[in-house]
């Protein structure tokens, strides 16, 4: 799954000026997270048209970068993540960051997962029956 990472300065309105800029666009928002440091925030989205909403945001002057992520299907359930943590761990792979979001066809949480081995995570993941969800 493609993630944008856009920085936005710590100022009012520019959060809306990425999301109206998509929303001009027809692009469809699907998940963010925000993250920030005194002067700049990293804005991070999925996007239903990943390659279109980065040309547009570069075209806005904004600085953004795409990097590839894991999404995964969490049964709505105590432990549940843990579980994911600790196929992961058991795969000696670490997580640099994760956030949630739920798509409206589907009732369980996608949990977003930045970490230090995508395909091994993928493989470790799959075969312990947790379901990564693809574009």
């Amino acid at each position: 799954m493609k993630q944008l990472s856009i920085f936005v300065e710590n100022k009012v309105g520019s959060l809306g000026q990425v999301t109206g800029a998509l929303k001009e666009a027809g692009i469809n928002l699907r998940a963010v997270a925000s993250f920030d440091s005194p002067v700049y925030g990293i804005l991070r989205i999925i996007v239903d048209q990943p390659e279109k909403a980065r040309t547009l945001l570069h075209e806005k002057q904004f600085a953004v970068k795409m990097t590839d992520v894991l999404a995964v299907e969490l049964q709505d359930e105590p432990g549940a993540l843990d579980g994911v943590f600790s196929c992961l761990t058991e795969a000696g792979i670490s997580i640099n960051y994760i956030y949630s979001f739920v798509l409206r066809e589907q009732a369980d949480p996608l949990m977003v997962l930045h970490v230090s081995d995508m395909e091994k995570a993928a493989g470790a993941l799959s075969q312990a029956g947790i379901t990564v969800v693809r574009d």
